[in-house]
């Protein structure tokens, strides 16, 4: 059996995905080290997991020294360039999230797995421990363990809604989540922001002093309402009703959330984003409206 590291990109859902990897490799026999800022926060969620920070591009030839063989994600930022860079000393594999030929240059076919970026990002890493390590990974499994006392979907009536994201640019207007939040409440819902605590004060939000407390309250919530972000791939994958609200539709083929099934919002197609012209990308706040969040709410979320 090898001893692999496991190098995530920075975001919480990319770590939550990419933890299928390392699940899976230590189910097989594999020693197995996960790279992220993230999942030590989940705790006693995920037990008996060995995590390390993330790697600096220059320390990674040192981070990596004793492993047998490394699994990056390829998210084109200098860290994954430098971790490609170990071979031939060290066997990398890697897994392109948009890879080009013109950018990356040829690939290996018994270490390299670039994504369909038609599907989403937790069924890829299933393609890619099937084809790499002839692991059949089922749904997606990542070793996130429910705490015993713990009650799923508890308090049907409570939305957790998350407003924010780690770009202002994705995020969903301010007075539109609160003119949301007003509405769940004015029809019996019990609507409540989530927000790391840097930000809570200005949602007025609980303090969620690790993500196993977040965890915690989300898997009790009866439904999720976000941004694409880190905390709608946690309600993903408890089978939480979902609705997230993303940029395009072509980017949220692969990044939208992929355990369980939910609904996305996105602008209209006919949206242009030519030159000079880039609607999609600068205004695309501005064509998803309350009440196309509230009649998808309700279909996807408080029917359920």
């Amino acid at each position: 059996m090898a001893r692999f590291a496991v190098v995530c990109a920075a975001g919480i859902g990319d770590a939550l995905i990419l933890h299928i990897a390392s699940h899976f490799l230590k189910r097989a026999g594999h020693d197995v080290a996960t790279f992220t800022n993230h999942l030590q926060g989940f705790g006693k969620w995920l037990p008996d997991c060995e995590f390390r920070r993330q790697i600096l591009p220059d320390q990674a030839e040192t981070a990596l020294k004793g492993f047998d063989a490394v699994i990056v994600q390829h998210d084109n930022t200098p860290k994954a360039r430098a971790i490609l860079a170990l071979r031939p000393k060290m066997p990398v594999y890697t897994f392109y999230t948009n890879y080009r030929l013109s950018k990356h240059g040829p690939l290996l076919p018994e270490y390299d797995f670039p994504f369909d970026e038609n599907r989403p990002m937790v069924e890829n890493v299933k393609g890619a421990l099937k084809r790499l390590f002839s692991i059949d990974a089922g749904w997606g499994e990542n070793g996130l363990k429910p705490l015993p006392h713990l009650v799923f979907r508890k308090h049907l009536k409570r939305i957790a809604i998350h407003p924010t994201s780690t770009l202002e640019e994705k995020n969903w207007p301010r007075e539109k989540f609160l003119r949301t939040a007003r509405w769940l409440k004015e029809n019996g819902y019990d609507p409540v922001f989530i927000a790391a605590p840097s930000e809570r004060e200005l949602w007025d939000a609980p303090l969620f002093p690790q993500l196993e407390d977040l965890a915690s309250f989300i898997y009790e919530s009866g439904g999720f309402l976000g941004n694409d972000s880190g905390p709608g791939h946690i309600a993903s994958y408890f089978g939480l009703p979902y609705l997230i609200i993303g940029k395009q539709e072509r980017q949220m083929r692969m990044w939208r959330p992929g355990w369980h099934p939910g609904e996305v919002a996105v602008p209209p197609s006919w949206l242009p984003n030519l030159k000079g012209l880039r609607l999609r990308d600068e205004k695309w706040k501005h064509f998803i409206t309350t009440r196309q969040i509230i009649k998808s709410l309700k279909k996807s979320v408080l029917r359920n």
